[in-house]
């Protein structure tokens, strides 16, 4: 092997303008196009609906939407992370540049006696002024790797934020669609206990009449109280999914008590859901592309910890004015310059050195790893929502024929009561079975939204809408 000399190599690697270290490349994914779940008759290869929420056409919906996306305190912090590795990138970048100083001196001194040789010490001015300046040559690639390194963190604090952002807008919808629902739930709770209470009346009149049972009377009590009873927790329920919904938009929990008293409707979900392909999501979601950041920035620092092997080389000069005298210090004759180059290279550091690489190589392995687990996780998630949502829509479905058909039930079970055909005991089951049935459906009804909205976030679609503005602010 020829070996070169060092100046040829520093000149070869200088013209080559080589970094040290693996270049980066990102990881290839082989992964199947079509989706596996097998709802395909819910769902479409068109590209995702970005403004997702606007499918339910909830104005008031909308409109917390965009409150979360500008007053979210997580958005916030995270919008706040990002301007903070856009700053570090900014330090790592300087290191290109020249470092300048100045200073200005000025000192009035008198030497000893015993070192004069008139026996009498002397007392003199000095003023210096001027700049001072070093280069560090990035000849071995360290600044550019660390560069690399910042310049990827900075865009996993975006697709951070980006990430916040999509987390906070499924979860308003999701707060809100289940306090929608669960005002459906009381409203149809409080609704039953009227007709049962309107029942237990009926049958009291009926003991008065000698044509019922004391037994008949307790049991539609009993049934009446009993439904009566699950409207606290229902009540509370409801408030908690307000105050987690007030605090997702940056207000106090109570801010939307008032606002969200007037029921609305549940959306009818679509039966066809545009989901684009399966690789998409590799592109889109934010964490998956935190996790493809992460391990660029851990491979440019195997270059920064490499690079230390290297010699350093520095530029180094200054230039200025000495003069005994104050008025002298700005003339011509007062001025003073130099121009000198360094090197400094640890020779010996116990394996430190080596160890910081093998430490850094370690680290770019297991971000690989994090990365390809990630991307399973992703595609998992994604599959997964496919399944609930499209199995709750079959459910849904069923139990709207359900309710149907047990509505037909108790309608039927009084009319044989009435024409004392019957006990109440029929008419109390078919009335027990109507108010499961009806709150199995609205329940299934909210599920059914919830879990479209989590689909929506496994496809990782929404940050866009609001993500470019807040970023661009964040510069």
């Amino acid at each position: 092997m020829i070996m070169k000399s060092p100046l040829a190599l520093l000149s070869t690697l200088c013209l080559a303008g080589c970094a040290v270290g693996p270049d980066y490349k990102a990881p290839q994914n082989s992964f199947l196009a079509q989706w596996f779940a097998p709802q395909s008759e819910h769902i479409s290869a068109e590209p995702i609906t970005l403004a997702w929420w606007s499918v339910f056409e909830d104005p008031l919906l909308v409109s917390y939407i965009e409150k979360a996306a500008q007053n979210n305190k997580d958005i916030e912090i995270a919008l706040a992370n990002l301007r903070r590795a856009r700053a570090l990138h900014r330090i790592e970048n300087a290191a290109f540049l020249p470092q300048i100083g100045s200073a200005a001196e000025g000192v009035r001194s008198r030497s000893s006696d015993n070192l004069s040789s008139s026996g009498k010490g002397t007392t003199t001015n000095l003023y210096d002024a001027g700049f001072d300046a070093s280069w560090a040559l990035d000849i071995f690639g360290g600044a550019r790797r660390a560069s690399e390194a910042a310049q990827a963190r900075t865009e996993g604090a975006l697709a951070d934020y980006q990430a916040v952002m999509l987390s906070t807008l499924s979860e308003v919808a999701r707060n809100y669609y289940e306090a929608r629902g669960l005002q459906k739930r009381i409203a149809i709770t409080r609704n039953n206990a009227d007709l049962q209470q309107q029942t237990f009346n009926v049958v009291e009149a009926r003991l008065d009449a000698g044509e019922a049972s004391e037994f008949d009377v307790s049991r539609a009590r009993g049934e009446y109280q009993l439904t009566r009873a699950r409207l606290p927790n229902l009540q509370a329920d409801l408030n908690a999914s307000i105050y987690t919904l007030s605090v997702l938009l940056g207000l106090p929990p109570e801010a939307l008590l008032s606002e969200m008293q007037e029921n609305a409707a549940l959306p009818t979900p679509p039966d066809l859901v545009p989901v684009g392909l399966r690789a998409d999501i590799l592109r889109r979601r934010p964490d998956v592309r935190i996790a493809e950041r992460d391990l660029a920035a851990e491979t440019a620092d195997i270059g920064v910890a490499t690079a230390d092997l290297f010699p350093k080389f520095f530029l180094t000069g200054d230039i200025g004015t000495q003069a005994r005298v104050f008025g002298d210090v700005f003339s011509a004759a007062g001025g003073i310059w130099s121009l000198g180059a360094l090197v400094q290279w640890s020779v010996f550091e116990g394996g430190a050195m080596r160890a910081r690489i093998d430490a850094a190589e370690e680290e770019s392995k297991a971000a690989l790893a994090n990365y390809e687990q990630t991307v399973l996780t992703a595609l998992s998630d994604a599959e997964t929502a496919l399944i609930r949502y499209g199995q709750e829509l079959e459910t849904r479905k069923r139990l709207d024929e359900g309710v149907a058909s047990r509505r037909e039930s108790v309608r039927l079970a009084k009319e044989l009561f009435d024409a004392g055909e019957t006990d109440y005991l029929a008419v109390l089951d078919a009335e027990r079975e109507l108010t499961a049935s009806e709150d199995d459906l609205v329940i299934s009804e909210t599920n059914t939204i919830t879990k479209l909205i989590v689909l929506y976030a496994a496809l990782g679609g929404g940050w866009e809408v609001y993500s470019n503005t807040d970023t661009q602010n964040a510069e």
